[in-house]
């Protein structure tokens, strides 16, 4: 199991995720999730993955192709790929999930049978679509808390044959939620500005070494500076300067974990040209200075 914490690599999380989810044999992998006061958010994501994921205590807002859903414990999500997502969790409360992000060629997308055909592809580029949340009221909702179930005990268990069980499992939970497709998609008209995000969040990513202007990323959604600055924070959470500014910390946290660079050029290589900026942004992040971060990796 994985369970997120605040100084734990959290690229996944970011833009288009650049990490695998299990490996092409097996592209699954399992995550525990815990939002809180130390860490309230998942930012703005992501991936060729689908995702699905029970609701295991408390409650928080799953923003999903710009659009808010409030849920709570028992709720369970089914996320196609290529679906931009974050979540936050609510004041004074905490959440806590599980989650299975899986490649539809896990499930035989990449085949031309019929199941690939009429209802795997389609899935994947939501000609066909489900409800984002399966409430705890939902008729589907027991039945996908039981799938969720088996999963995880397959999972962890990794008994012979557990692939082949898990498979079968996610190919039954198609079947089962089919009567509860919808007519169209839930939120059509917010698909060219969840792309524009997309394209924004590349762009950083690609860039993060440079200095990135907002007037830049603003161009590419032909939207005027100010307009875009508050379409950012809206929709990721954050504003555009923390959002670069934790990309560019995470980079050098793991640069120098690595314990093969300098601070120096740790900073440098994510994107810092401010030495005292770096060094004050990293301790308020980490609770430790960059020296310390790179003598602690020296020291083991």
């Amino acid at each position: 199991m994985y369970v997120v914490t605040e100084q734990q690599d959290r690229s996944f999380m970011m833009k288009r995720e650049g990490v695998s989810h299990g490996d092409h044999l097996f592209p699954l992998k399992k995550y525990d999730v815990v939002l809180s006061e130390s860490f309230p958010l998942v930012p703005a994501h992501w991936h060729e993955e689908a995702e699905f994921t029970w609701i295991r205590s408390g409650a928080c807002v799953y923003h999903i192709d710009l659009c808010d859903y409030p849920v709570q414990e028992g709720d369970m999500i089914l996320l196609p790929p290529r679906i931009l997502h974050s979540s936050g969790f609510f004041p004074r409360d905490h959440m806590m999930s599980e989650s299975f992000v899986f490649h539809l060629d896990f499930l035989g997308m990449g085949g031309s049978d019929v199941c690939s055909m009429k209802y795997l592809r389609p899935f994947a580029s939501r000609e066909i679509v489900f409800p984002y949340v399966f409430q705890a009221d939902h008729p589907a909702n027991p039945l996908l808390r039981d799938m969720m179930r088996q999963l995880s005990d397959e999972y962890i268990s990794r008994g012979d044959g557990y692939e082949l069980r898990m498979k079968a499992l996610f190919l039954e939970l198609f079947s089962r939620i089919w009567p509860y497709r919808l007519l169209k998609n839930p939120a059509p008209s917010s698909r060219d500005q969840s792309e524009k995000l997309k394209q924004v969040l590349d762009y950083i990513d690609a860039h993060l070494e440079d200095m990135i202007p907002v007037a830049d990323l603003a161009r590419i959604c032909c939207f005027s500076e100010s307009h875009f600055m508050r379409f950012f924070k809206l929709h990721v959470g954050m504003t555009c300067t923390e959002y670069i500014n934790t990309l560019r910390l995470e980079r050098a946290w793991k640069l120098l974990q690595s314990g093969q660079v300098s601070v120096i050029d740790a900073a440098f290589s994510s994107g810092f040209h401010n030495l005292s900026y770096f060094y004050r942004i990293f301790k308020k992040k980490y609770h430790m200075t960059p020296k310390e971060a790179f003598a602690t990796v020296q020291s083991q």
